[in-house]
């Protein structure tokens, strides 16, 4: 124990000595690092992922999927934008539908994806899961470094690496989609945290057992993500500044409203068809369901759901063995959007796309108002 202390002490004074000369304080929300090497997280089994995540299910060679927005080629076609939108730097710009950004970028979907899988690994980030053509990146896992609060804190974090934890894990979900502009991609970023709590505390001077849970959105993050992202796409960073600070979020009034008709729930909101489809997609991904499919002839998003107050029994070895990688039906539900120039409803349907009408379809609508209104 001695011993260990000794290191460190030396590495700390060696860090005072380097940084005598720098500046601790710095500006930037995002710091993360490309390494696998953190400790893994220890969550507990109801909470093995945000809540509705699954691995997804990789199309299988030669079938449709991802219907009206992927082509036989695999190659993205073409989806909504609307909303206000800022001038033009660049061939970037910010589109913004109240408290939903997105940056449009005059690029094909097939000239923008290498560029923004090259700016995640940049970012120090390492990439989980990627799939071109739904047009979707995700993240493992990764610090903030920048999280770390006070100049002797920053010391630590930089002298000691992985010795020194700031309790917070994030992860990202980035979506590409084809803008009805010619040659023009929409780029949306979510982000996902998870915090790592003492669940038994062994003494004063003891922490005791800890673990994971998922901690809320920060739409702070993903400002700061797509600063970067137009950053690395050619834009000042001076400019990126000024473009995210005039967006910042002001109040704005409700647009969503949760309605029940007896044992049927269904949620309306106060805009057209085209905005509605947005920001029910952005909806889906900021609350972690697993959009396996969508139709936007149809305003039908096809996602995966795992209701906390059902949950599933674990397969037991052999049962998993003969079984393969069966999916379980009753966690796939149809999320239907339909409207016209003024209003829009969303409605939740089972697999078949009959209307579902149990407690799960009203969760599900709860958490899209909750990110909707």
């Amino acid at each position: 124990m001695t011993k260990r202390f000794a290191t460190i002490l030396l590495c700390l004074l060696a860090a005072l000595a380097v940084s005598a000369c720098q500046t601790i304080a710095e500006k930037r929300k995002i710091d993360y690092k490309a390494t696998r090497t953190l400790p893994p997280l220890d969550i507990p089994p109801d909470l093995s992922a945000p809540e509705g995540v699954k691995e997804p299910v990789e199309p299988a060679p030669g079938t449709a999927t991802y219907s009206g927005f992927v082509t036989e080629k695999g190659t993205l076609t073409k989806a909504s934008v609307g909303g206000d939108v800022l001038p033009d730097f660049s061939g970037i710009r910010m589109g913004r539908d109240g408290q939903m950004r997105w940056l449009v970028v005059q690029m094909s979907p097939e000239q923008l994806w290498p560029k923004v899988r090259e700016f995640v690994l940049n970012s120090g980030l390492i990439i989980d899961k990627e799939n071109p053509q739904t047009g979707i990146i995700e993240t493992d896992w990764s610090e903030n470094r920048a999280k770390v609060g006070t100049s002797i804190q920053k010391l630590l974090a930089k002298s000691l690496g992985t010795l020194y934890s700031t309790g917070t894990r994030d992860k990202y979900r980035i979506r590409l989609e084809r803008d009805t502009a010619p040659g023009t991609t929409d780029v949306y970023i979510s982000q996902f945290g998870m915090q790592e709590v003492v669940v038994n505390q062994q003494g004063i001077s003891e922490i005791g057992e800890t673990r994971w849970e998922p901690r809320p959105n920060d739409p702070g993050l993903e400002a700061e993500m797509l600063q970067l992202l137009m950053v690395s796409l050619g834009v000042k960073d001076d400019k990126a500044k000024s473009i995210i600070a005039s967006l910042a979020a002001t109040p704005s009034a409700e647009r969503a409203k949760l309605s029940h008709e007896g044992a049927a729930t269904s949620l309306s909101l106060s805009e057209d068809f085209e905005r509605a489809w947005r920001r029910v997609g952005l909806a889906l991904d900021r609350t972690s369901f697993t959009v396996e499919d969508r139709d936007r002839s149809k305003g039908i998003y096809y996602v995966r759901y795992i209701d906390p107050d059902n949950p599933q029994k674990k397969k037991g070895f052999f049962r998993r063995m003969f079984s393969g990688k069966d999916k379980d039906p009753t966690n796939e539900y149809q999320i239907l959007v339909k409207g016209d120039a003024t209003t829009s409803r969303v409605d939740v349907l089972s697999k078949d796309g009959a209307p579902e009408q149990s407690k799960t379809s009203e969760r599900i609508l709860t958490l899209l108002y909750d990110q909707l209104k």
